[in-house]
């Protein structure tokens, strides 16, 4: 799917589920932040399309905190930068920037272009590659929406019979991941369900 397919179907799905995900299109310094961190052909995408403001968007535990380009730069401090000193946290992959994140977990995109998450707090940083590029993100999230807000109101959970969850895990994995590659699928899944210590 392109980049501009991906964005318009997400702006399309949030509305479904009456969440605002509004586009902005990079001016002055956010241009040169959007190459750096997305590389040419998407920074080019963006310029065209736009990029997601920043938003938030209900998830299994607190919101997703989705980062527009007018706050990335300031959204790297913790990460990539100290918040005090300013100077780059050595622990931290270089090639790596912070789009978004839950609950403090990073997601961050590669100099590849492959977006990931990881688990705070535990020491040292672990990536899982959720999507190849920023399009398949964009359709990731989408599926997600319609299926965790617009289908389920927010929740998955509440049916103490483990069966019933059981069947809910196949039902995720055949309408939400139905496009993911087969090897990324148990790590996305576990992405979605808010347990990123183990592959679902």
């Amino acid at each position: 799917m392109t980049y501009a397919d991906a964005v318009i179907d997400l702006v399309r799905a949030a509305g479904e589920a009456d969440l605002s995900v509004e586009l902005d299109t990079p001016r002055g310094d956010e241009a040169q932040l959007c190459e750096t961190v997305f590389g040419p052909t998407f920074a080019a995408d963006i310029g065209r399309m736009g990029y997601p403001k920043t938003f938030d968007m209900p998830w299994i535990v607190e919101d997703l905190d989705f980062y527009g380009l007018e706050d990335l730069a300031d959204r790297q401090v913790g990460y990539r930068s100290h918040g005090i000193t300013g100077e780059c946290i050595p622990d931290w992959p270089e090639d790596r920037f912070v789009i978004a994140a839950w609950a403090g977990n990073p997601i961050p995109v590669g100099l590849d272009g492959s977006i990931c998450n990881s688990m705070h707090g535990v020491g040292s940083w672990t990536f899982s590659r959720i999507a190849p590029n920023l399009p398949s993100f964009f359709v990731l999230l989408a599926a997600w929406i319609r299926y965790f807000i617009a289908e389920r109101g927010g929740t998955l959970f509440g049916e103490e019979d483990i069966q019933a969850f059981e069947k809910m895990r196949v039902d995720i994995r055949r309408e939400v991941l139905g496009s993911i590659a087969e090897a990324d699928k148990d790590a996305v899944l576990a992405f979605l369900l808010g347990d990123t210590n183990r592959r679902a």
